[in-house]
């Protein structure tokens, strides 16, 4: 089998026809998708991403029909509406570009200069993405351990990407496993000597992302995919030697990793762009993930009165109130995880999230629900033992409520641990 990388060689037809195809469509799509903490991107990338949000509708609009109103760009989602017209997009620039490149360069032989750029860009992005993937993992920023309100939901009530990240959430041992498993990933795509090597663990972390984002409805389809595709083609070149290797059982020759440049200048000035883009990569994902854990990760403070807080009971007015599953106003469970937030359970089981500011040094607190800011509860708290109790007045009535705190280690789930030995299985 001829490969793309063997020297001084003629390509077929079909090997030039796949590699226009491939070079368009992986320097578009990085393009249009950046790693906006690369220097100079993210400087000038927010003017041309909300140019492409006027764009991308009106082309799909006019060329494609496309009518429906866009009003969600990419998010927390990478699988937005936009985003699949984006990426379709993409694939009518590589088609167009494609066909115009092959009638204007039909006598080219090859293309190895090209071939060399475009894996090192295809490389060096791959990097950049399993260094930041792998880093928040094995800080255990991504999926944090289950949080108070997950602990207290019903099974039935999660969501299938919730039920991924719990069991994601739960484990550090493997939070670190898949990290470290993407962190070797990019190191190895990084040389040269190692980037087949590097390719296929990728090729097999991702394969495993991209399974778990469709199993469990995960938005980021997009990325994972794409990031499969990069993997395989960087593993192209070398598809005779690793079938020769693992499934034919024959010798192999060495792949041809030679530079397309010999002169000594330049190739330390590539080595030195290097190490400052491996440096400047590694540091700023590195002080990104360590500053957030400290904000929003497993080991930042807890909010005031943090803790899952049960009614014992109400008293408005001086008359105790009887809890009434059909009660739609009486609060029967608090839940104190984020700082200025709480989530509430009614008596009849509905939950409403609501703003939650704590005043440690005068004791007050005041709650509002997003949709009503006028009403307000006023609360005067005091902590005593495991009870909580709330003194204040709403609108014209006055109440006092008692709240006994609930220890969360008291769930089987945060309880239970790791066991060697089991004399039999313990599914709960």
């Amino acid at each position: 089998m001829q490969t793309l990388t063997q020297p001084l060689t003629s390509w077929s037809t079909m090997q030039k026809l796949l590699f226009r195809f491939c070079f368009i469509y992986f320097a578009v799509y990085i393009f249009l998708n950046p790693n906006n903490e690369i220097p100079l991107i993210n400087l000038f990338y927010e003017a041309f991403n909300n140019a492409l949000h006027k764009f991308i509708p009106w082309f799909a609009k006019t060329f494609f029909g496309y009518k429906q109103e866009i009003t969600a760009f990419t998010n927390g989602s990478g699988d937005t509406t936009y985003d699949y017209l984006m990426w379709f997009f993409i694939l009518v620039i590589t088609a167009v570009g494609t066909i115009v490149w092959t009638l204007l360069d039909r006598k080219r032989t090859n293309y190895q200069t090209l071939y060399y750029w475009i894996t090192v860009l295809v490389r060096y992005y791959l990097f950049y993405t399993m260094i930041s993937y792998g880093l928040f993992k094995v800080i255990k920023l991504q999926f944090p351990f289950p949080g108070l309100n997950r602990l207290v939901q019903p099974y039935g009530d999660s969501s299938p990407m919730g039920l991924a990240w719990t069991y994601m959430g739960y484990s550090t041992s493997y939070n670190y496993f898949t990290g470290f498993a993407e962190l070797l990933a990019g190191v190895l795509l990084i040389f040269r000597r190692t980037s087949t090597l590097g390719a296929l663990v990728c090729l097999g972390v991702m394969t495993n992302v991209f399974m778990i984002n469709i199993g469990y409805d995960v938005p980021v389809k997009l990325l994972s995919f794409n990031t499969i595709l990069m993997s395989i083609f960087l593993l192209w070149k070398d598809v005779k030697r690793l079938f020769n290797f693992f499934i034919a059982n024959k010798p192999t020759e060495a792949s041809n990793i030679s530079l397309p440049y010999s002169n000594k200048k330049m190739r330390y000035t590539m080595l030195g762009l290097k190490i400052l883009f491996i440096g400047f990569i590694v540091i700023v994902n590195l002080t990104d993930a360590l500053t957030a854990q400290k904000e929003y990760g497993d080991a930042a403070p807890k909010a005031p009165l943090y803790g899952i807080y049960n009614t014992e009971y109400i008293v408005k007015n001086n008359d105790t109130i009887p809890r009434l599953i059909t009660d739609t106003t009486s609060w029967k469970r608090i839940i104190v995880q984020r700082e200025n937030y709480a989530n509430i359970r009614l008596n009849n089981d509905t939950t409403r999230n609501y703003n939650f500011k704590i005043d440690t040094v005068l004791k007050t607190i005041t709650a509002y629900p997003n949709w009503d800011t006028v009403n307000r509860f006023q609360f005067n708290y005091k902590k005593e033992l495991d009870f909580l109790v709330l003194n204040g007045k709403y609108k014209n009535d006055s109440l006092q409520i008692k709240l006994k705190r609930f220890d969360e280690n008291n769930f089987r789930l945060v309880s239970r641990g790791f066991h060697w030995v089991n004399e039999y299985p313990f599914n709960r």
